[in-house]
């Protein structure tokens, strides 16, 4: 925005100064063509009359003082009589007694007629003002006088000119772009503010505010109304963290207590009842299961941490040596791949629940004897965190559809709850990384989150 004020400032500007400028250029350049064109005519009339009566009387002219006329004026004066022969040529004295050139000037002069113009007639390939005119006695033509000024000095002194209105355009531009540029700072500074407020309101901090005093009526209003729609986000975001706490409590504590109730059940019920309470128990479980992930959704949903860097390779080994035991129960192995250390820019804690889920997602479709690989390795400028399986796989349709919530794959075993591939794909997204399923040759599959890498942070010398 602010380049688009100073365009348009400069638009503005440099069409004026076109318009004043050029005309200002023009006007002087005909002005001073013309006045260079009026001192030759003058000039001509001036010889006419200092030697009508020597030509009329068949006496000398008087060369002397027409040639030191011309000295100071740069002008050259070339007078010939009734027949075309040179009298005088004060830039060429050898010339006189000698038929001048054929010209068109000196033609029409011989006949009558008064002939002045610029550029024209050329003097030793110099461009020259000229002015030629008849000498007359008793209305008969008896020789014709030429006064040509060269125009090179001229138009030095109009390219001067113009170069000088180039300059003082080109300082009034630089000065108009300085002033433009501070006033558009002053306008786009509190919209910079805005925008670095909203963008922190959206990375989460809540706490964003705007100044309601500064800047123009419409901007504060606009801060007005942001800081209002904070507050109000604020407020709400607030009630809905209260909201997962007490439900956490509420909904948590009931189902603990009918899992335990059911377990007393167990010990001191019949065979006949034995299954139908355990199959309630597993449901129960299942119940409980499903909560905790919806409280986990809601949680995330509702919260958003600023990312840092986080060590996955470390948190990959740690979560896999979590796990290897329960994987160990159901014959499978669990392997890591990572180097020393792999630093990834996310929020802290979430590593570890991604690699749970699609661990636990992996053990539930491993069969015995299968082997479920962690990896942890750098691609570009991300690093991608890879649990492999080799359980039954999915199509591409089911693939694409196992992000959503309380979707599960038609040979899934039971127990599942259909959340954790969406908690996955929340909790990556909140992090700034990615997620996806990809088919692995052989059978089985490859889910990827892709973080963006980080370096690792300094440490603090104590």
């Amino acid at each position: 925005m602010t380049r688009r004020i100073i365009l348009a400032y400069l638009a503005l500007t440099a069409l004026a100064l076109a318009l004043l400028a050029a005309p200002l250029g023009v006007t002087f350049a005909h002005r001073e063509h013309d006045r260079l064109l009026f001192d030759a005519e003058r000039k001509s009339d001036a010889v006419v009359r200092m030697i009508d009566d020597p030509l009329e009387a068949h006496t000398p002219i008087p060369a002397a003082a027409i040639i030191a006329s011309t000295r100071s004026s740069h002008s050259r004066v070339v007078i010939v009589d009734a027949h075309g022969i040179v009298l005088l040529d004060t830039a060429a004295p050898g010339a006189a007694g000698q038929p001048i050139a054929p010209s068109a000037d000196i033609t029409a002069a011989l006949r009558g007629r008064r002939v002045s113009g610029q550029g024209e007639i050329r003097v030793k390939d110099q461009v020259v003002a000229y002015s030629t005119v008849p000498t007359t006695a008793d209305g008969r033509v008896n020789g014709a006088v030429r006064v040509t000024y060269p125009t090179a000095a001229l138009d030095e002194r109009v390219r001067d000119v113009w170069l000088q209105l180039g300059v003082l355009c080109a300082g009034v531009l630089v000065a108009v772009a300085l002033v433009g540029l501070l006033i558009a700072r002053g306008v786009t500074r509190p919209l910079r503010r805005l925008e670095n407020a909203s963008a922190r309101l959206g990375e989460g901090d809540l706490s964003a505010r705007l100044d309601e005093t500064d800047g123009p009526a419409e901007l504060r209003r606009v801060a007005r109304t942001f800081n209002r729609m904070a507050a109000q986000l604020s407020e709400l975001v607030e009630s809905q963290r209260k909201f997962v706490a007490n439900a956490s409590h509420q909904l948590r504590t009931p189902l603990t207590a009918l899992r335990l109730r059911l377990e007393n059940m167990t010990a001191a019920s019949g065979a006949n009842d034995r299954d139908a309470i355990d199959a309630a128990a597993v449901e129960v479980t299942r119940l409980s299961r499903l909560v905790d992930g919806l409280l986990m959704l809601a949680n995330e949903e509702s919260t958003r941490e600023r990312a840092e860097p986080v060590d996955v390779a470390s948190i990959a080994r740690d979560r896999a040596g979590a796990w290897s035991d329960l994987a160990g129960e159901q014959g499978v192995e669990l392997a890591v791949e990572a180097p020393d250390a792999m630093w990834a820019l996310t929020v802290p804690t979430t590593p570890e629940q991604l690699l749970d889920n699609l661990i636990d997602n992996a053990l539930n479709a491993s069969p015995p004897g299968a082997t479920i690989t962690v990896v942890v390795q750098r691609a570009g400028d991300a690093v991608d965190l890879r649990v492999l399986d080799r359980g039954a796989g999915l199509d591409d349709d089911e693939r694409t559809r196992a992000f959503d919530r309380f979707w599960r794959a038609p040979h899934a075993a039971d127990g599942g709850t259909g959340l954790g591939l969406a908690i996955v794909r929340q909790l990556a997204e909140a992090g700034g990384g990615t997620c996806r399923l990809d088919a692995r040759p052989g059978g089985g599959i490859e889910a990827v989150v892709t973080l963006p890498a980080a370096r690792e942070p300094a440490r603090i010398k104590l």
